[in-house]
Formats: structure tokens, C-alpha cells, sequence
């Protein structure tokens, strides 16, 4: 695929995910900032560092949305939360993590860097609600 066919895949998958309803868990603050910046109202919940069982309890949605960084690390930590929401009863969704992981990882490896990614190319504006 070329990079304007992977950002219009990436662009829709970023509009379905404003759609959702779920809480989104992320790496870091930036990540959060990231997204929100895209336009994802969703309540999202910084991950790095915290006890992964603690971050579980403190979760009362049903759904999860589990959205780490594409390079190793966060791969490690997205295969530990999905197993474990899944054991705790929850439903962790793994869909938006794959699918933008298979658009954007030849480019960027961090949620942190979609804003910015998008941005350069002169796709979305600053603080974008998705007026694309």
C-alpha cells in the first residue's frame, strides 16, 4: 500500500475509534495527549508505571480499549493486558491496536506520534475534531 492508501485506512479507523464508548489504556501521558488532540473524548488511562492489576480494578467499563506503542515494549504490555482483562471478565478490544499498528508501524511506533504524524502531512488541524 502507499502512504496516502495507509493514512485514509488510518483515518478511518481513528473515526470508528471516536465512536466507541470504551475506556482507552495507553503508555504515557503523551499518548493521551495524542488522542486527544485527534479528537478522542473517551476517558483514557495512562498505564506506565502502576501495578497492571491495580490499573484493572480501577477500571469499571466492560470494555477496554488497549492502544500501546507498536515497537516491542509495548507489544509485551498489550499482550499482558488483553490476557489479563480477559481473565478479569472484562473485554479487552484489540481491534484499533492492530489495524493502526498495521497502517502506521512502517512510520511511527508510539501512539504519542499519530497527531503530529497526521498533522505534518496536513490532514487534520490543531485540535482537530475530526472537521477532516
Amino acid at each position: 500500500m502507499t502512504l496516502q492508501e495507509d493514512l485514509e485506512k488510518v483515518l478511518d479507523i481513528l473515526n470508528r475509534l471516536k465512536g466507541e464508548e470504551g475506556v482507552i489504556i495507553v503508555e504515557g501521558q503523551k499518548d493521551i495527549e495524542s488522542l486527544v488532540n485527534l479528537g478522542i473524548k473517551n476517558r483514557i488511562i495512562n498505564v506506565s508505571q502502576r501495578n497492571i492489576f491495580d490499573v484493572i480494578d480501577g477500571i469499571k467499563e466492560k470494555e477496554v480499549i488497549v492502544l500501546t506503542d507498536f515497537d516491542k515494549n509495548g507489544s509485551s504490555l498489550f499482550k499482558k493486558y488483553v490476557k489479563e482483562l480477559n481473565s478479569s471478565g472484562k473485554k479487552a478490544v484489540t481491534l484499533y491496536y492492530k489495524e493502526l499498528k498495521k497502517y502506521l508501524k512502517k512510520y511511527i511506533v508510539g501512539i504519542e506520534q499519530i497527531y503530529p504524524f497526521l498533522q505534518k502531512r496536513d490532514l487534520i488541524e490543531n485540535n482537530s475534531e475530526y472537521d477532516w
